[in-house]
């Protein structure tokens, strides 16, 4: 059987695998949602990275870049780098305020950045005129009445089916498929996942990984 083209059929492809036709449109739609959020929580994939440039425009360390305002599909941050100067290491929250609150400091050169509050603080603060490159992941938008496709449906169907199913799992008690749901969600979140990290870091271990920041 295909996969559906659209939202309502997504809503009858779910209450059909569930065996459950005394789900209503909504109860289904509100699984779909919450598999939806799970999703956009648990993968990284190709298709969901993306990349924005940002053009410094003032000369002060104490004005962030507002990641959930300035970019409306904001989900994880992936690597961070200052063109002209390279990548950016990532840093605990205590690490950037114990460097940004040191008055001695006279090193310009952008060395590492934190999120706090959903706000990207670099250190020391580039300089006007220089670029930001914030390469991310997705928050891919749920399906709606005309929103009828996306990441999930285009290129992860088999996991929105499974994560859609798991999120109806509280109201279905005892039921033997649960545990074969919960296993083919997990195998293949963690199958997405390893080939994006196998293909960016390689074989080499490397000093200090840190996963996707949202």
């Amino acid at each position: 059987m295909a996969f559906p083209t659209t939202t309502s059929g997504w809503i009858a492809y779910v209450r059909n695998w569930l065996n459950a036709d005394e789900y209503s449109d909504a109860q289904v739609g509100h699984f779909l949602d919450l598999g939806q959020v799970r999703l956009n929580t648990d993968l990284m994939s190709y298709p969901m990275e993306k990349l924005v440039s940002i053009t410094v425009t003032e000369a002060d360390a104490e004005l962030p870049i507002d990641l959930l305002t300035t970019i409306t599909d904001f989900g994880k941050i992936r690597l961070v780098s200052v063109q002209g100067y390279g990548p950016l290491d990532v840093a605990a929250l205590n690490e950037y305020a114990t460097k940004a609150q040191d008055l001695t400091n006279t090193e310009y050169i952008p060395t590492f950045y934190t999120i706090d509050a959903g706000k990207l603080y670099i250190w020391p603060w580039p300089a006007v005129d220089a670029v930001v490159d914030i390469h991310y992941y997705e928050k891919v938008p749920l399906l709606s009445t005309t929103v009828n496709s996306n990441t999930f449906t285009t290129y992860h169907p088999d996991l929105l089916l499974y994560a859609a199913v798991l999120e109806a799992a509280p109201y279905m008690a005892e039921d033997e498929r649960i545990p074969v749901w919960e296993s083919k969600y997990a195998v293949g979140v963690a199958s997405v996942n390893s080939a994006v990290v196998r293909i960016k870091f390689g074989s080499t271990p490397l000093r200090r990984q840190i996963t996707g920041l949202s």
